[in-house]
């Protein structure tokens, strides 16, 4: 048995899955297969997506959708209706509006906020259970699944490892990592997981982490950003005013189980008070936080201990 690998670029990112098998050459092209066709069927820089077609024709009529779709939606809508929460699948024309990360990023005029932040109200969503379709209540909606979608398809990659026993893996979308059974090419059988310094380039540590069989995802600012007159404009909006939430967070990790989970609430807790992160993950129980202040200040919950290999 050894170890095999694939590194691809798709969904904007460098994606890197790691197996140990038999035979691993088959199941690392079905990986690859199964990822492409995610990143085909769930893409809002296509129209001829899945997800395009309801975010351009659900509010001419209910659009039916395949089940899986449907779920990942429910599971965004849930966490989006949240009073409290920073995660909003709904945030599309915002996001769409600044376009941040591209060459015609911009600060929109206040008209464009006015009429943007009509409809970008989750409750506008409106999901048939039985017959898995999807309406918008208000026209020129759009969903947006960037908070959720690469933790589901990283548990959904490792549903399929697990089917074809693979008894050792690492998926990395982009930064989404997920580990399964034990790593075997290291001396103490463990992965270790860097955490990102948010004030350095990428490749500087804060923080390692001794993780298996568990899933880390980060929220960072430090990335994709839009600078304009000395001011640093990032990705990650508040769907009550349209800018980007304001906070001297720079990153939040979260730490579970599966990593739908930890893409959820990495959005759902970023801006927060740490306070109220501690709060919510004694509640949560299955997630715990790693948050990263400017000036490389950092602040953790208490089951953090027992993963920390060393830190700065």
């Amino acid at each position: 048995m050894k170890y095999d690998e694939i590194n691809i670029s798709l969904m904007g990112t460098k994606i890197h899955v790691k197996i140990l098998h038999e035979n691993p050459s088959e199941i690392l092209t079905q990986c690859n297969k199964m990822l492409n066709e995610f990143n085909e069927r769930y893409t809002i820089y296509n129209n001829n997506s899945e997800l395009m077609n309801v975010n351009l024709n659900a509010h001419i009529h209910p659009i039916k959708v395949k089940e899986d779709l449907f779920e990942l939606i429910k599971l965004g809508k849930i966490h989006s209706v949240d009073e409290n929460s920073n995660l909003n699948i709904c945030i599309g024309p915002i996001v769409k509006l600044w376009n941040i990360g591209f060459d015609n990023a911009k600060i929109p005029s206040k008209e464009e906020f006015d009429e943007k932040l009509k409809l970008v109200n989750p409750n506008d969503l409106i999901l048939d259970e039985e017959n898995k379709t999807i309406f918008f209540n208000k026209e020129v909606m759009e969903i947006d699944l960037g908070a959720v979608a690469k933790g589901y398809f990283a548990d959904k990659i490792l549903d399929y490892l697990k089917s074809e026993n693979v008894l050792s893996a690492i998926i990395d979308l982009g930064g989404n990592i997920l580990t399964h059974g034990f790593n075997l090419e290291s001396p103490d059988i463990n992965w270790k997981i860097g955490l990102q310094d948010a004030d350095l380039p990428r490749g500087n540590h804060l923080m390692m982490l001794e993780i298996n069989d568990l899933s880390i995802v980060t929220s960072g600012i430090y990335e994709r950003k839009l600078v304009i007159n000395g001011k640093n404009y990032h990705h990650i909006f508040d769907s009550k005013t349209g800018y980007p939430i304001e906070t001297d967070m720079t990153s939040i990790s979260i730490i579970s189980k599966k990593s739908v989970d930890c893409e959820i609430w990495s959005s759902k807790l970023f801006g927060k008070s740490f306070d109220e992160i501690e709060k919510i993950c004694l509640s949560e129980k299955h997630i715990e936080a790693i948050a990263q202040y400017k000036n490389s200040e950092i602040k953790f919950t208490k089951g953090i201990h027992k993963y920390i290999l060393g830190r700065k």
